[in-house]
């Protein structure tokens, strides 16, 4: 197989439509209802501005994720020199399961660090009563996601996999402040409510036979005016268009579930010079991170306040 590489073959990781979406914000505007929350943080910082942040975070990490470009050169680290013929639903199944074992790691970390925060633990108090512990567990998910990327690119399926799965552990950790900023009913509903929707539009993806490629472009279109929004609403405060951009937020990612599930797919199809274990994690990632977001969404939504 390596000696029939063609330098010049089309790349499929090559036209991610979220290569260049690096730079993204979120807000969201709940006044200051928490302030009493953290009286007694010695940094006073307010769990919806962490909350943002952890937004934020979650859309650079997706954009991140998405512009790096796998390298097809023979002699790498890892390179594959399995089956010709990749069994794709086989890469499919992975990739769901990968992303619910990080998703499920994700929840109980998430709500560890929020019990041991409402016990005064020694763990909740770092991340979340701390301004500036709560930046270094961001910082960490950044790197985290441009060393799992190296690994995919090297076809290294030990390496990323162990940086997926750390990766939703320091996830868990920085969004355990949702805990603070929400009623544990709430989230439970709404998180539901986004596996639900999730589970229809993955499997929609994974059956029909409509190429969606062009549908991509337009989500890119869309998350750029989203960003647009909401940086515009940052300054004006509006509740309406806080509304409208949380709805329109998940319309793009219900969007984006069905079409990274059909480029899952293809991805298999015509990378046959990757693991397909490496290829499971990758998907795993792109799904891992639609469904977080669908979710973020979908609570600022219909999510109740803790008052």
């Amino acid at each position: 197989m390596a000696d029939n590489y063609d330098p010049n073959q089309n790349n499929p990781y090559q036209n991610n439509p979220y290569g260049n979406y690096q730079n993204s914000q979120y807000g969201n505007q709940y006044g200051n209802q928490y302030g009493n929350m953290y009286g007694s943080n010695p940094n006073g910082q307010d769990p919806n501005q962490m909350y943002q942040q952890q937004m934020m975070q979650q859309q650079m990490n997706r954009g991140m994720f998405g512009s790096q470009q796998p390298n097809y050169a023979p002699g790498q680290q890892g390179y594959y020199t399995g089956a010709e013929k990749v069994d794709v639903n086989a890469v499919l199944t992975r990739s769901f399961l990968f992303m619910f074992l990080a998703l499920l790691i994700t929840g109980v970390t998430a709500l560890i660090v929020a019990n041991s925060w409402s016990e005064n633990g020694a763990l909740g108090r770092f991340i979340l009563g701390n301004k500036w512990g709560f930046v270094v567990f961001l910082i960490a998910e950044f790197a985290l996601v441009i060393a799992c990327n190296a690994a995919i690119k090297r076809n290294n399926l030990t390496v990323s996999g162990v940086l997926f799965f750390l990766y939703s552990v320091v996830n868990g950790l920085t969004l355990s402040v949702i805990f603070l900023a929400y009623t544990k009913e709430s989230i439970t509903k709404v998180f539901f409510i986004a596996a639900g929707i999730f589970g229809v539009m993955a499997f929609l993806g994974a059956v029909t036979k409509i190429d969606l490629s062009k549908l991509g472009t337009i989500l890119v279109i869309g998350l750029i005016g989203l960003i647009v929004a909401t940086l515009i609403n940052l300054f004006v405060k509006s509740s309406m268009m806080e509304t409208i951009i949380c709805g329109v937020g998940v319309l793009i990612f219900i969007g984006l579930t069905a079409y990274d599930t059909q480029k899952i797919k293809k991805l298999a199809a015509e990378a046959t010079t990757y693991d397909p274990n490496v290829i499971g994690i990758y998907g795993a990632m792109e799904l891992y991170l639609d469904f977080i977001n669908l979710f973020l969404y979908l609570l600022r939504l219909f999510g109740k306040t803790n008052n």
